[in-house]
């Protein structure tokens, strides 16, 4: 049976045969039996949801089977709606199996006449505590005895996560009405941090080093900016401009000779005066004067009008390209998020430009999107690279046969691209994961001997950290602290990058711990700065808002003669915060008791519109926090932008300006940005209008 509710993927991976098929579809709603096409292994595999415990419940198994289909489509729908069909890796789709059964299997046992729409916090509660002592005996016999050593202790973070994603996709499905039944509200971070900890407590673990558990931790944020640092001065170093244009003079009409330059000494002696153009002898022809001078005006461009030499061995071209391919390589797993994997997939070619100032890239995104080939955006400084990678090449990478693959990191500035023999068909140069693992390894090695203060700090890097640290940058993309060039870098992607394409991925789980730790980081500060006030001492406060306020009351409340009570209070100040959105005017800062007062707030829907609040709404929310060395400028910029278009308004209207609703939107920015300034403490005035 097909149901118009489960949207179909508009992109078709697979074209099963649907010989022997009764109904024609591969896979039906309400069936437990599903197949699931794996892309990178070009193969179907069959999947049984099924158990004893929920087999004759038909409410518990249209739910589940609808469930299947939506997280192994990442809530987009059948790939191919016409025969159902389902795409996906292996692995994945098998952990997506055991969460969906140990939640089928918790629920047949505990609420089984029950709709997930009527569940309430405390099931959820039962559920998670169960699900992480093991007590959910959610295998088929043929597996139980296989895994009944691993039920000692407690769960990992990743089985009770994916359960809480099951739940959290339900209600989000239910919502917009792609499944007939799911919670009706949402499990948040904290309210499954709250749930776990008193377990973990008992088993005398500590909820950080669980949550840690065997994953790869983020770069150190001041290792990452040294080493991000390093990548740029590589990439924009005076060799790389100068070979940029080597490359794109050889690629021309104006190509000339490489075994005149490099192997012959008629260029050296025409650089230095020796040889005249008299179209014979052992000189340079007549034909060759103006690629020849065009090319020594080249090198003057860059080394200077006395230099009388190619500035380079073509050896030395091939150690520098190459650390260029490097250092890009650095910039694309700090700025983008992409793995490994999918920077070795990417193509020239297939970065183009769009009008809002953003790059789209296309890659074979395995892991994240079921081998869909999606869109990533690229901004900046990551772009830079691309163009960078692009242009140190003696093929031309974007103007070839489009049935060739001409990959984003294939070197082709060796000399035997310009040799009669090279046949572009039979030397296509890609990547594999491991060469760019080890490109990744013999940087970081350089970078090491460059800075060995690091090493004691931080000796080794592995691809997926960067992933961790992108999302750091990207929180803090308008922390002060943050290099200026990353900055602009994220703050011109904010909004386009981040929230359509990052945090609608799968790399969430780096995301949220970025933000634990962000919020720890802050809410420490606070709480230190306002027992500071407190006590009278000569210090400023970094940050300014309602919530530096509930720390002063919260601190004037409590009685604390020692570091360890200290501590306890920051920690209970940093839970009482849902999250963090930075802008570049402020932190938003919603605390979970407060969050329905957000000026954002959403009265139909229910739901705090954080993502999507401007500086209009949000200087004026309660949930506003704003820390003078990161947000002091933009704030003095918003205001005086504003400050000017109600200028501008006044001398080319007649009208009564109190009817103007740009002009009160401008007038309204005014007034907000210099109160916010003027709670700072800041310095700064903003020449606004007419009063």
């Amino acid at each position: 049976m097909n149901d118009s509710n489960l949207s179909p993927n508009l992109v078709e991976l697979h074209q099963p045969n649907e010989e022997g098929l009764s109904s024609g579809l591969i896979n039906e709603i309400g069936s437990l039996q599903f197949i699931v096409y794996d892309p990178v292994q070009q193969k179907d595999f069959s999947y049984d949801l099924s158990h004893p415990t929920y087999g004759s419940n038909d409410q518990i198994r249209r739910t589940l089977s609808e469930l299947f289909i939506m997280r192994v489509s990442v809530g987009l729908g059948w790939s191919n709606p016409s025969i159902q069909s389902l795409s996906g890796r292996v692995g994945t789709v098998k952990n997506y199996l055991s969460s969906l059964r140990r939640l089928a299997v918790w629920w047949a046992n505990n609420k089984p006449n029950s709709k997930l729409s009527e569940w309430d916090m405390s099931d959820v509660k039962s559920l998670l505590e169960d699900v992480l002592e093991n007590k959910v005996d959610w295998q088929i016999d043929k597996n139980r005895d296989r895994y009944q050593a691993k039920l000692d202790g407690v769960a990992n973070r990743g089985t009770l996560e994916n359960i809480v994603i099951c739940l959290n996709e339900s209600e989000k499905a239910a919502l917009i009405g792609k499944i007939q039944d799911g919670l009706i509200f949402r499990v948040s971070e904290k309210q499954q941090k709250t749930i776990v900890r008193p377990i973990l407590k008992r088993h005398q673990l500590i909820y950080e080093d669980w949550k840690k558990g065997n994953s790869l931790p983020s770069i150190p944020l001041p290792v990452a900016m040294l080493l991000l640092n390093d990548a740029i001065e590589v990439v924009r170093d005076k060799k790389t401009a100068f070979l940029i244009e080597y490359f794109q003079f050889q690629r021309s009409d104006m190509y000339y000779s490489l075994n005149s330059i490099f192997l012959q000494d008629s260029f050296q002696r025409f650089c230095g005066g020796l040889w005249r153009f008299e179209g014979s002898g052992n000189g340079p022809s007549l034909d060759a004067k103006p690629k020849v001078e065009a090319l020594l005006s080249l090198i003057h461009k860059y080394y200077g009008a006395s230099f009388s030499s190619f500035p380079m061995a073509h050896n030395e071209i091939n150690e520098w390209c190459f650390k260029v391919y490097q250092a890009a390589l650095v910039i694309l797993l700090l700025l983008t998020g992409a793995r490994i994997s999918e920077l070795a997939s990417m193509k020239a070619g297939s970065l183009t430009y769009n009008l809002d100032g953003v790059f789209d890239f296309k890659s074979d995104i395995i892991k994240t999107n079921n081998g869909i080939s999606t869109v990533r955006a690229v901004h900046g400084l990551a772009a830079e690279a691309v163009h960078t990678l692009e242009e140190l090449s003696y093929l031309d990478k974007l103007n070839q046969n489009e049935d060739i693959d001409v990959f984003l990191f294939g070197k082709f500035f060796s000399k035997k691209v310009k040799e009669k023999s090279f046949n572009i068909e039979t030397r296509i140069q890609g990547a594999s994961k491991e060469t760019l693992f080890n490109m990744l390894k013999e940087f970081y090695v350089e970078f090491l001997e460059r800075h060995p203060e690091i090493k004691a700090i931080w000796p080794n890097v592995h691809p997926h950290q960067f992933r961790h640290t992108f999302a750091e940058f990207a929180l803090r993309r308008f922390d002060g602290n943050v290099h200026e060039a990353i900055r602009r870098h994220f703050r011109h992607s904010h909004g386009s990058f981040m929230t359509n394409i990052y945090l609608s991925n799968k790399v969430d789980e780096a995301f949220f711990s970025a933000q634990e730790t962000m919020i720890q980081e802050i809410a420490e500060q606070m709480i230190r700065d306002a027992r500071d006030l407190l006590n009278q001492n000569d210090t400023e406060p970094r940050f300014f808002g309602a919530a530096m306020k509930a720390a002063l009351e919260l601190l004037d409340a409590t009685v604390i003669s020692s570091e360890e009570e200290l501590e306890s209070v920051i920690e209970e100040f940093a839970e009482g915060f849902e999250k963090i959105v930075p802008h570049e005017y402020g932190y938003c800062m919603p605390r979970t008791k407060t969050i329905s007062q957000s000026q954002c707030f959403d009265k139909v829907s229910k739901v705090a519109k954080l993502e999507d609040a401007g500086f209009s709404t949000c200087s004026s929310c309660v949930h506003s926090v704003q820390e003078i060395n990161s947000h002091e400028a933009s704030i003095v910029q918003i205001g005086l932008t504003h400050a000017h278009q109600m200028k501008s308004i006044e001398a080319t209207t007649s009208f009564n300006l109190e009817n103007n609703k740009q002009y009160q939107i401008s007038m309204n920015a005014v007034k907000n940005a210099e109160r916010v300034l003027k709670r700072m403490n800041s310095d700064k005035i903003i020449a606004s209008s007419k009063e």
